[in-house]
């Protein structure tokens, strides 16, 4: 039983769907005119998960093969039997279609489609086309990772107004330096799976260089949220400040000494800053 659940955590990867969550939240509460309703909220917030279980699933079936070049990924429950790809696909199906589903009843339309646009760029523009072949894959198809915020907004106020898509390009320039130093020390394995990652195909000297670039655009984004969003005040703007340049500082010491050790704190240092900058969003918006 044990193991029964062990593999499908493994394939459902709900702690990186957490982060699609947190990023979903603040556009909800933004986007409406009061609190949401808490039936809206937890329907959106489920539906957002099953639609991220649903493109992780499909990931792994379709990288089974390359999962068992890997160590870090040759135990997953695909490539090491103990799931089959067709049962896989199927319960991948049936979350895909709940997702919709849900999304579309409790909220609407355009909620439903942002989520489901989701799981075909992860799926298709960045499982299938551009991560086995360019270094570059994780910037366009790092797209997928994005919605949560117009997700939100989209389930509040059935619109995607302007900080909706600023929260989505902080999102989208915080992933490429959030990916690459996870791919630095990950880079044999990487490598052995003929995954043509930034590190592997370039070295770890020109992903450190990318990976400051990225987070200086990623800060920019943060800070200008502050502006595009009327309803921040100065605890976000001073918070965001201080979060900044500890990033920046660390990106700059990942640039300077682009090793593991330095790579792997960088990575959670990155998880754990863009889940405080949607706290932040959160409290701030709530005491205005």
């Amino acid at each position: 039983m044990n193991q029964f659940f062990s593999d499908w955590n493994l394939l459902l990867k709900p702690r990186v769907s957490s982060l699609v969550l947190a990023t979903a939240v603040p556009g909800l509460y933004l986007g409406s005119q009061t609190s949401p309703p808490g039936l809206l909220l937890f329907a959106t917030l489920f539906g957002t998960f099953l639609m991220s279980s649903a493109s992780f699933i499909f990931n792994q079936v379709i990288e089974k093969d390359k999962d068992a070049k890997m160590k870090r990924t040759a135990n997953r429950p695909i490539p090491a039997g103990r799931i089959s790809s067709l049962k896989a696909l199927a319960v991948g199906f049936i979350l895909m279609t709940l997702s919709f589903a849900i999304l579309y009843y409790f909220a609407n339309l355009l909620t439903a489609l942002c989520a489901f646009s989701a799981l075909v760029a992860y799926v298709f523009l960045y499982t299938i086309i551009l991560k086995p072949r360019t270094h570059q894959n994780i910037v366009i198809g790092g797209v997928a990772g994005c919605v949560g915020p117009l997700i939100g907004y989209a389930a509040a106020s059935n619109s995607l107004p302007l900080p909706s898509w600023i929260l989505f390009l902080m999102i989208f320039l915080w992933t490429p330096a959030h990916f690459w130093a996870l791919a630095i020390f990950l880079k044999e394995d990487y490598s052995d799976a003929n995954f043509p990652m930034l590190p592997v195909v370039k070295g770890v000297k020109e992903t450190g260089r990318s990976i400051l670039f990225y987070t200086v655009l990623y800060v920019c984004s943060v800070l200008y949220f502050y502006w595009a969003e009327p309803s921040m005040g100065t605890l976000y703007l001073i918070s965001a400040i201080l979060l900044s340049a500890a990033i920046l500082y660390l990106s700059f010491k990942l640039f300077l000494n682009p090793e593991p050790k330095f790579a792997r704190g960088f990575f959670f240092f990155s998880i754990l800053h863009l889940f405080l900058v949607n706290i932040l969003i959160l409290v701030d918006h709530a005491i205005a």
